[in-house]
């Protein structure tokens, strides 16, 4: 394995932190095959998802790959508020268009 390969391998780990974790807030399931329908379940796991995008590690993370967990977050309530999630990864989608700074 090259160097390269680790490099995308861990963003794509940190991407589907974030995914499980847009997931949570907004009370669906998630999985890695993008292929897969959309379900509801239960939201008990919202604050934990809140508390997570508002930590250290969620802001560290974000910024190894170039993101803002911030942003993230702002995205992922935008979403809740809009009750209309038609795509899980939206709310990375939306946040990728240009890599931001964390700030601490």
């Amino acid at each position: 394995m090259t160097a390269e390969g680790r490099a995308e391998g861990a963003k794509e780990l940190v991407l589907a932190i974030f995914r499980l974790a847009v997931a949570d807030y907004l009370g669906h399931s998630y999985s890695h095959d993008n292929d897969a329908a959309v379900r509801p379940i239960t939201t008990r796991f919202a604050s934990d998802a809140a508390v997570f995008f508002d930590s250290r590690w969620a802001g560290y993370l974000a910024d190894t790959v170039g993101l803002a967990s911030t942003a993230i977050r702002r995205e992922a309530v935008r979403i809740a508020a809009s009750a209309k999630v038609e795509a899980l990864p939206l709310a990375l989608d939306a946040c990728s268009q240009r890599p931001h700074k964390h700030e601490y």
